[in-house]
């Protein structure tokens, strides 16, 4: 009955009838809408419609206000109209669809079908379509277009966990543990996966695996975020402050911070007291390079965290200890940024004293708890910068260490701790570091010169050539490295190569000293 009702309620709502007045549909409870701005927002989407009944972006538009605050009811008869009155857009189909996927999964597979003829290559329409179908129970036409929106977006997080799904009722455990497990590399959070992996793990006798698998679905699922340009239009027409934050945080992903600021700003008042909303204000201060605003935003952060009641009963004692930390450490980059070296030591050093507070992924608000360990490798990596640019290369290459034994893989850190070994002529301590820069990055040019010019200390000179080579093959002009090559051509006994060398040195800078030096010696050699 419920569900009759609801169809009746979409499929009756916002029709223009004969006498020319337009029935709008409205939100069940706009009556208990008290915010100013949501109300305005209300009045003159609504007022767009009556001014213009045959526009189908008034009706969208109108339909994108209902949705951003959670009225997907009324939202749905907006977007029928303007799909009627624009048969050939697109994004009023996709939006039908999306918005009926779940309770009314036949209608979507009809309004997503059809949006799909006019644009096949939208990754979130085939998502869509494919959760449609998979409610309907049609397992193989959800499939192929799991695979095409696999194609289309290779890293979004749910392609991979719903064909798992599909593989899974259809008792192809070994290929559903394959998709699992490649839906939880893309989305390490994501609950659902763990606990079909732990399905899995029990159906192969593996029960430790599926221990943990268990107890990693006990947490609350992290979503991974589906890139969907069209969805940004609705979040654009949002006026509450849910709304303003969500926006802010989607600029500061692409790293607009300037935008990110101008979303938080007007939710900054005495009265706020969500403490992540004046972080990510700060943050994107910081980014933007008005260090001062920056500054005070944090330190408001700090006061907040250690005198207000009502946010302390809201956080835990460690996410509490984390923002801490957080602050601290942006309040080092500030000073760094403004030539307070002392200060941004003191910053950093003060984030690293709640190190040993150990957080879990869940209290800290992260969707791996892997992210501790980041974000204090990052605190490391920020306080050896600072050391090092102070001449205190000792302290340096200790911070840069301790952000390596938290973080291994990281390789800004092995580029930069290879570069304090390289000041202090550890040529050899540099070395490993170097070799991981380029494992990873094999157009590191200044890498693989410097691996070069220790591979000749070493008198491994054909090595030594293989990676001068390298270097002038990603900087034809790399005169250095022409040199080193010369040299090491002359001590393998290849005078004809190294004089080629040498010659090639004087093409790209005539009159080049070192380089006439090395040819007049090696000509009385020959």
């Amino acid at each position: 009955m419920k569900q009759f009702l609801y169809l009746l309620l979409i499929l009756t709502s916002g029709f223009v009838f004969a006498d020319g007045k337009i029935d709008i549909p409205q939100p069940a409870d706009l009556d208990l809408v008290e915010e100013t701005l949501l109300l305005e927002a209300i009045r003159t989407a609504q007022d767009g419609v009556r001014n213009s009944p045959d526009d189908a972006e008034a009706w969208g538009y109108l339909g994108h206000v209902y949705l951003s605050h959670g009225w997907e009811v009324p939202a749905i008869p907006c977007y029928r109209r303007a799909s009627s009155l624009a048969p050939e857009e697109f994004k009023w189909l996709y939006f039908l669809g999306r918005l009926m996927q779940q309770r009314h999964p036949e209608a979507a597979v009809k309004h997503l079908t059809r949006a799909l003829t006019l644009d096949a290559t939208y990754a979130p329409a085939h998502l869509y379509l494919a959760s449609a179908l998979r409610i309907l129970g049609k397992f193989d036409t959800a499939q192929q277009h799991l695979v095409r929106a696999k194609r289309l977006q290779p890293d979004n997080p749910f392609s991979e966990l719903w064909l798992g799904e599909i593989a899974l009722a259809k008792q192809n455990v070994k290929l559903a543990r394959t998709h699992l497990e490649e839906a939880l590399r893309l989305n390490p959070g994501q609950s659902e996966a763990h606990a079909l992996m732990a399905q899995i793990a029990i159906a192969l006798g593996d029960k430790a695996v599926a221990k943990r698998h268990a107890h990693a679905a006990r947490r609350a699922s992290q979503y991974g975020e589906l890139s969907d340009p069209l969805w940004w239009d609705v979040l654009q027409a949002g006026v509450t402050a849910s709304l303003y934050a969500e926006r802010g945080r989607r600029y500061m992903s692409e790293g607009n911070y300037e935008s990110a600021v101008a979303e938080f700003k007007p939710l900054i008042s005495d009265a706020q007291k969500d403490i992540k909303v004046w972080f990510d204000y700060g943050v994107s201060l910081l980014y933007t390079a008005r260090y001062q605003e920056a500054l005070a935003v944090l330190e408001r952060i700090l006061s907040l965290l250690d005198t207000d009641i009502e946010i302390q009963k809201e956080r835990s004692r460690s996410e509490i200890t984390y923002l801490k930390a957080q602050a601290h450490n942006c309040m080092g980059e500030i000073y760094y940024e403004t030539g307070q070296p002392a200060a941004a030591i003191r910053a950093c050093q003060m984030a690293l004293q709640f190190k040993e507070n150990k957080i879990d992924g869940k209290s800290q608000g992260q969707s791996n708890p892997s992210d501790y360990d980041t974000f204090f490798s990052n605190v490391h990596a920020n306080l050896a910068t600072v050391y090092e640019n102070t001449g205190q290369l000792r302290e340096a290459i200790r911070h840069y260490q301790a952000a390596l034994k938290l973080l291994p893989s990281e390789l800004s850190v092995h580029r930069d701790l290879a570069g304090v070994y390289w000041k202090k002529r550890r040529y050899t301590a540099a070395e490993p570091h170097y070799k991981q820069v380029i494992l990873h990055d094999a157009t590191d040019a200044q890498a693989i010169y410097r691996l070069g010019l220790i591979s000749l200390t070493k008198a491994d000179y054909l090595e030594a050539v293989s990676l001068f080579k390298k270097v002038i093959g990603i900087e034809a002009t790399h005169v250095r490295a022409y040199d080193a090559l010369g040299v090491a051509y002359q001590e393998l006994g290849n005078i004809p190569a190294a004089i080629g060398t040498f010659e090639r040195i004087l093409e790209l800078e005539p009159g080049n000293k070192i380089a006439l030096d090395k040819l007049k010696a090696l000509h009385e050699l020959k």
